[in-house]
């Protein structure tokens, strides 16, 4: 009799562990940290433009930066992960309930609800006799979406620059926008137009820099003291003569030591363009030295047809050396590019450019400008002469 009650007594717990595992819950709840992504839906010109200008630390040039305010219009999504957790009816899970639920609260009220909050809701849920179960159900995440529209100010690249002095029409000169930043330089300006800047109402103190581009047009006045003026002819006139060039006029780059990869290419293919341009024999560098080596190597050794053998070049001895180096000075470290006579050794003129934060191009432009300068009165001498 007695093992038949015990049958009984387990079926009926048996029973009553099944009612209460049927009466399991699915509660959503977060599961892991929210993920924010911010990124751009739209953007559109609004058509008001401003010209920001940096002044060179030798004070004979400006940096002029042409802006375009833009209308951005941001998204700030935040997405919260979600899951479906079973709980089970558990009268024994209000013990622990009683310890994990008070601390979880106070840990979250502490924090400022900057920490989870998921202990506090297990041990609460614990308190009210929910067991959680093993297990969870994915659910699509919980996705929220703020826009702001702001404005920012973006470089603009194309147009114009026109530069003269304030109150004068004849134009000192005009320089494309190509990059993001325009190197002006008070020299070049001199030397375009001695005539104009040496005559008494050229001397207002005052430049009129305007940028155009279709129907856009802005104006900046930059301002220029008399000894800004007076450096600036000093440097305009400082070309090297045309009799102490060798002859013939040969130039090659030698070592650039310590400039940065980028720049270092920046600064020779500015080198390649002044003495292509100004029709002066600029041989090549060793690398290519190398590869033209190779390839007069492989057309002499036979293996190529009469009729497909390149005709062989000469080699044309440099006679003008342009080096170069890192200087660290009060004002900051420059580029200092030497320009040397290879027959009698002698200095033939230097050009020191300030290293700025700025990018490489804007320096290139400014050492173009300088390098045009020294070799103004350089006598052109092709490589086929």
């Amino acid at each position: 009799m007695a093992r038949h009650r015990m049958r009984t007594s387990r079926s009926f717990l048996l029973v009553i562990s099944l009612v209460f595992a049927g009466c399991a819950e699915l509660v959503p709840e977060v599961a892991g940290p929210p993920h924010t992504r911010t990124f751009d839906l739209d953007r559109h010109p609004t058509g008001h433009l401003r010209i920001r200008t940096e002044m060179h630390p030798d004070h004979l040039g400006w940096t002029l930066v042409i802006e375009q305010a833009t209308a951005v219009t941001t998204a700030i999504q935040k997405e919260t992960p979600r899951q479906y957790r079973r709980y089970a009816f558990s009268p024994l899970s209000i013990v622990p309930g009683l310890f994990q639920c008070p601390f979880g609260l106070i840990k979250y009220t502490l924090t400022l609800g900057y920490a989870s909050g998921e202990p506090m809701r297990y041990g609460c849920r614990r308190l009210l006799m929910h067991e959680p179960l093993q297990g969870s159900i994915p659910l699509p995440s919980k996705t929220q979406r703020i826009f702001e529209l702001t404005e920012r100010w973006e470089p603009v690249k194309g147009g114009w620059i026109d530069v003269k002095w304030e109150r004068q029409t004849e134009l000192l000169a005009t320089y494309p926008i190509s990059i993001e930043a325009l190197a002006l330089r008070l020299p070049h300006l001199v030397w375009n137009h001695q005539t104009r800047a040496t005559s008494q109402e050229a001397h207002t103190g005052r430049l009129e820099a305007t940028y155009r581009q279709g129907p856009h047009t802005i104006t900046t006045m930059l301002d220029v003291s008399p000894k800004q003026l007076t450096n600036a002819f000093q440097a305009a006139t400082d070309s090297v003569p045309a009799e102490r060039w060798p002859h013939p006029l040969v130039v090659q780059v030698g070592t650039l030591q310590g400039l940065p990869p980028v720049l270092e290419e920046v600064i020779k293919a500015a080198l390649a363009s002044h003495f292509m341009q100004a029709q002066i024999c600029f041989v090549a560098d060793d690398p290519t030295k190398a590869r033209i080596t190779e390839e007069q190597r492989f057309q002499l050794s036979g293996r190529v047809h009469d009729s497909q053998q390149v005709a062989l070049g000469r080699w044309i001895p440099a006679t003008v050396l342009i080096t170069g180096h890192i200087d660290t000075t009060q004002t900051g470290p420059e580029v200092v590019l030497q320009v040397s006579s290879i027959p009698s050794g002698e200095v033939l003129g230097a050009i020191r450019l300030s290293v700025t934060p700025t990018t490489a191009f804007p320096m290139a432009s400014m050492f173009s400008e300088d390098l045009r300068l020294l070799t103004a009165q350089a006598p052109k001498t092709p490589c086929g002469s």
